[in-house]
């Protein structure tokens, strides 16, 4: 294989110095900051990853949220929960250390990237890699996947994936096998932390072919040994997983999209959440932890707004097709971006969020490859052999300060879900799982609430924020659930029951509505409707505790008392910790 030029003399070691001082700097205000959102999902209520290192074998041969909930389908992310449950052992179950770990990751990657974009432009200055490198550290659309625990999943693929792309460019330069078997073992560990890694399938030959001569058989052969591991990938994917699809039918709370009545209107909807997508790349305010429904309204392509989009867009594209002959810079950066982002667009599968700002972890690369490239060509000096980088950095420097101060400024929101919620309601309020959460920061303060006065005060405001909710969308299941645990609290039982009704018409196998009616039945000592309901929840989860310790307090009351013993008992067995079931049990048998 041809040996292509040396790579411009650059400083060696400073840049990446100085990458890890502003990320620490940055992003130092996490440190402290607890568990909030699905951190529960993949660290506190993870049993293998509690199990630490001794989980790693559980991890390894189950699906991403095996642990949590027992459903062994849709992702396989071992490497993820595999840096969780190492740090578990070593560091303990407190938030401090992993988020520690996410800022040092965070710091990695960026100065990983750095490394590659020297060796992608490898013919103009490493200035322009490290100020690109910089855009990236400093842009706000970070502080999701690097404030959130959970977002770590992000890091990793990032990490990965750049890892592949830098040792596929050396592997070109210079023909050593060494850095095309490190390519493939870096693409296969990328599809292990998450799977949106497939499009290094595309994005392999997307950078070969701008940034280097390089025939059309030594594309494809490149292109073979990366389809290889990704088919080893699957197969070991779909021997470990007992599905691989997404079993569950997408419901509006999760995705907008799916209130779209047919193909077109979805289709039309998405690309004005593609634009949303692409703003927050620009101008990053506000930024909220869910964009959910109504939050976009549906449209169809009768909307003037979507003739724009879709015209700039093919616009956009046909520039790009156009440019692949010139190798343009902007072509690239356009379908670098497109390739990177397709998986998590909505465009040809519909995933569990709207919008999310962690999905654009990686794409924001090509942003900040395009907004570097757009200074540069403002001073052609930027590329001449006696450069003057004065304009170029009197625009940069501002545009980091502000980035960095919003970057700052927003990761303070994610220290708690009261902190996250109350932002989220404040930057989205037309949104009824952003209002929902934050209806439930109130119910919590009127539980924990000690004065009575207070406690009624937050409670109420929790009802007028629930009903909010429904307001926005009248089949938010779990609105409707707290809303009748609110009226519980307020001991207004009549409504806490139509209130789970409500939801039991939304989901008739809703276990906890199921179990709670049955309670309000219960105090009223109609034994026998609270008796269907408690096994009506039983039919659906078999091991639900609450039911179990419910049926045997109905039959205790009834004087069925070896029933109401075996209910008691397998209460206990599921938790053990359950004090007032056993206060029953003994009572029962006579202790």
């Amino acid at each position: 294989m041809k040996e292509s030029k040396q790579t411009p003399k650059s400083p060696k070691y400073w840049p990446y110095l100085f990458i890890l001082l502003a990320c620490l700097l940055l992003n130092a205000n996490t440190f402290n900051h607890g568990f909030v959102l699905d951190d529960d999902v993949v660290f506190v209520q993870n049993r293998f990853v509690q199990e630490g290192i001794s989980g790693i074998d559980d991890i390894l041969s189950h699906g991403y949220l095996y642990g949590f909930n027992q459903r062994n389908d849709q992702s396989y992310r071992p490497l993820v929960l595999i840096s969780y449950a190492i740090e578990k052992s070593f560091f303990g179950g407190e938030p401090k250390s992993l988020h520690v770990f996410n800022v040092l990751f965070y710091a990695l990657v960026v100065m990983l990237l750095y490394a590659f974009l020297k060796l992608l432009f490898k013919e103009q200055s490493h200035w322009w890699a490290f100020w690109i490198s910089l855009l990236y550290l400093f842009h706000p659309i970070h502080t999701e996947a690097v404030a959130n625990i959970k977002g770590r999943d992000e890091i990793f693929h990032a990490l990965f994936t750049l890892l592949t792309l830098y040792h596929v460019l050396r592997y070109h330069d210079f023909g050593k096998k060494k850095d095309l078997i490190l390519s493939m073992i870096s693409f296969f560990l990328a599809l292990m932390c998450k799977e949106m890694a497939v499009s290094l399938l595309a994005l392999v030959p997307l950078c070969l072919y701008f940034f280097r001569d390089i025939k059309l058989k030594q594309l494809l052969l490149n292109s073979s040994y990366f389809a290889a591991v990704l088919v080893v990938y699957l197969i070991l994917r779909s021997a470990i997983l007992d599905s691989i699809t997404f079993e569950e039918q997408m419901t509006v709370i999760n995705n907008t999209l799916a209130a779209a009545p047919d193909l077109g209107s979805r289709i039309a909807t998405n690309f004005v959440i593609f634009v949303n997508y692409l703003k927050l790349l620009v101008f990053p305010h506000p930024l909220s932890w869910d964009y959910s429904y109504p939050y976009f309204q549906i449209v169809g392509f009768s909307n003037p707004f979507v003739i724009l989009i879709v015209l700039l867009f093919l616009l956009a594209l046909g520039f790009s097709v156009y440019g692949l002959k010139s190798k343009n810079v902007y072509a690239f950066t356009f379908l670098f971006f497109l390739i990177s982002f397709a998986v998590v667009s909505n465009f040809f599968i519909l995933i569990g969020a709207t919008l999310g700002e962690r999905f654009l972890f990686f794409p924001s690369i090509a942003f900040c490859i395009l907004l570097a490239r757009l200074i540069a060509d403002l001073d052609k000096q930027w590329f001449a052999k006696k450069r003057k980088y004065a304009l170029p950095i009197a625009i940069l420097i501002p545009i980091l300060a502000l980035y960095g101060f919003k970057t700052y400024d927003r990761n303070q929101d994610w220290e708690s879900n009261e902190k996250l919620f109350i932002a989220g309601y404040e930057a989205i309020p037309n949104n009824s799982r952003a209002v929902s959460a934050l209806a439930s920061v109130y119910r919590n303060r009127g539980e924990m609430a000690q004065n009575e006065e207070t406690q009624i005060k937050n409670l109420e405001r929790s009802l007028e924020l629930y009903l909010e909710s429904i307001k926005l969308y009248t089949g938010n299941t779990d609105a409707f659930y707290n809303l009748g645990v609110v009226y519980m609290n307020l001991n207004k039982r009549d409504k806490a029951r139509l209130a789970y009704e409500q939801v039991l018409n939304l989901n008739p196998n809703h276990t906890k509505a199921l179990n709670n009616i049955g309670v309000i039945y219960f105090q009223q000592a109609d034994y026998t409707t609270a008796e269907s309901l408690f096994l009506r929840a039983l039919n659906v989860e078999p091991d639900f505790q609450n039911a179990h310790a419910n049926l045997g307090a109905v039959y205790h009351n009834t004087g069925d008392l070896q029933k109401a013993r075996s209910y008691y008992e397998r209460a206990l067995q599921l938790n053990p910790a359950d004090q007032n079931t056993r206060n029953n049990l003994n009572l029962l048998l006579g202790n």
